[in-house]
């Protein structure tokens, strides 16, 4: 239930803080008061969408504030939505700023506005207008019968959506084998002649590299043996060559050594000098003897890379790309015959799920025709109380022509409200009043079956009144007794039959228009529903009245 609606800055709601009991709850005031407004608070805190226009004038932000009280199996539906109710309670908000930028906390998390509709709708159902369009919409129907089905219908339904989903599934995939297989045959031929081109070159990958070093080598061949033999020639080939320098410095060095550490130490330094100097001379007179200027060799490897490059011009910049690319075509020629193969496999499959499917659709079916008779019984009697007793209510299947998540039907609500008229669909017959009545007994009876504990009606009685009204005003009673429910209402039989009862009002206060909220006690609800039977015009015959309305509660 809802215990406690703080709104600040809404239109020309100033502030406001109310606190709620369980039971009928209604909100009556002259036309234009604001008792919409109140309505509206309560939207935003269900997520509905706000805008800047909302903030009353002059002000930099609005506030829309509700503590709701939980029973433990909305505890535990909340929890799985990531919410801890605290001593059985949730405190939403919604703050919206001028600019129309806002925020929503739950419990002071925020929340985004997809996160807040679906954790307040296992909380409040608004009944209004959207709910009266939602109703003539036959797209809807399904849903509303749905919410009958109970937990055997329900698991029903959830592996029919999985055996749906396996079925989409395998239809995607042969889709998509078979358009592979339509594009490879379209390009067999060239696909042939590009691996061919590319297996006669035997690729190796890396081999380039190790080309393209070797083409320097031999291209430059003549120019490195002469450096080579030059350099060879610095190094060992007359007495004063680099080798004889240091070889005759170590001896020096060895002769003084035993004098002292440090001669020691770099007598050992030139040691190492001159041996690795030796191992760089007969490094470089293998390079020298290795060198060759192979003009046959250079051409072969020219030949070898000028191959290698158209390949890489038309297949990938590395050879790795080209063999990747080489394969990827060898794949899909491969699966060719394969892919035949896999068609036939998938569709074997997928018609396995199909059965599987009209197996699960037609127990589904038949669940949803038994509950549909069920909807039917306990809203004709609704309708009944609620004046309409001529009327003829049922619940229309049609097969569908294919295969969906819901299921093979499609339904849609008849009515004849009227002795020997013939069933039409619901938009065409129900007037605005009917409308509300039938809306009405559809919540009666779905509320036995909805964990929704709290009710909100708009203005329900719009289009009825008399008896029709009286027994309208019964029903919200009866539901107020296992609900907390509560109706904008201009009815005084509707307003009598509150257990809780406020008086909205638009005052001028220092040039400002503004909306005030008083709840009633007893003597100021008979002032008030006497007001509503006859305007400023309340004799003591009216109080009489209003008196006499409220001691039938």
């Amino acid at each position: 239930m809802l215990k406690e609606l703080k709104i600040e800055n809404l239109a020309i709601i100033e502030k406001v803080d109310l606190e709620f009991k369980n039971g009928l709850i209604v909100l009556t005031g002259e036309t234009g008061a604001g008792k919409s407004i109140i309505l509206s608070g309560i939207n935003l805190l269900i997520g509905e969408k706000a805008n800047a226009d909302m903030v009353r004038d002059g002000e930099d932000y609005l506030l829309a504030q509700g503590v709701f009280a939980v029973n433990d199996e909305q505890e535990a539906e909340l929890k799985e939505m990531g919410i801890e109710a605290e001593d059985n309670e949730v405190i939403v908000r919604r703050h919206i700023d001028k600019n129309g930028k806002g925020k929503a906390f739950v419990n002071n998390i925020r929340v985004p506005m997809s996160s807040l509709k679906e954790i307040m709708g296992t909380l409040v159902d608004i009944v209004g207008q959207h709910s009266h369009q939602m109703l003539l919409n036959k797209n809807n129907h399904l849903k509303l019968l749905d919410r009958f089905l109970g937990q055997d219908g329900i698991d029903l339904k959830k592996q029919l959506e999985v055996i749906y989903n396996e079925y989409s599934s395998l239809e995607r995939r042969i889709q998509d084998v078979e358009k592979n297989k339509r594009e490879t045959l379209e390009k067999k031929e060239f696909y042939e002649f590009q691996l061919q081109e590319i297996d006669k070159v035997s690729l190796k990958d890396g081999e380039d590299e190790k080309l393209e070093e070797e083409y320097k080598k031999l291209f430059h061949a003549g120019k490195i043996k002469e450096k080579l033999s030059l350099t060879e020639n610095l190094l060992k080939d007359d007495e004063k060559n680099a080798l004889s320098i240091i070889y005759n410095s170590r001896k020096n060095l060895e002769i003084i050594s035993k004098y002292g550490k440090e001669f020691q130490e770099n007598l050992e330094r030139l040691e190492r000098v001159y041996y690795d100097l030796q191992d760089c001379v007969d490094s470089i007179r293998d390079l020298n003897d290795d060198i060759e200027a192979d003009d046959m060799r250079l051409e072969k490897v020219i030949s070898r890379l000028d191959a290698i490059n158209r390949l890489k011009s038309k297949y990938g910049d590395e050879i790795s790309e080209i063999l990747e690319y080489r394969d990827k075509i060898n794949e899909k020629l491969q699966l060719l015959d394969e892919n035949s193969f896999q068609v036939k496999k998938l569709e074997k499959e997928k018609n396995e799920a199909k059965e599987k499917y009209y197996i699960l659709a037609n127990e589904l079916s038949a669940i949803r025709k038994i509950k549909a008779k069920l909807i039917e019984d306990n809203l004709q009697a609704e309708l009944k109380e609620l004046n309409m007793s001529d009327a003829h209510f049922k619940i229309e299947f049609e097969k569908s022509n294919s295969m969906t998540f819901n299921g093979v039907d499609q339904v849609e609500f008849m009515i004849s409200t009227n002795v020997g008229q013939g069933l039409k669909p619901l938009w065409k017959v129900a007037s605005g009043g009917e409308v509300s009545r039938i809306m009405l007994a559809i919540k009666v009876i779905f509320s036995k079956v909805d964990n929704i504990p709290i009710l909100i009606f708009d203005e329900i009685d719009t289009g009825v009144g008399g008896e029709t009204v009286r027994k309208i005003a019964n029903k919200l009673k009866e539901i107020g007794q296992s609900a907390q429910v509560m109706s904008i209402t201009h009815s005084p039989a509707i307003a009598a039959k509150a257990s809780q009862q406020f008086y909205i009002e638009k005052k001028l206060i220092d040039n400002k228009t503004i909306t005030q909220v008083k709840e009633l006690d007893e003597n100021e609800r008979v002032q008030e529903i006497a007001r509503m039977l006859a305007g400023k015009n309340i004799s003591e015959a009216v109080i009489e009245h209003a008196k006499e309305l409220l001691g039938d509660i």
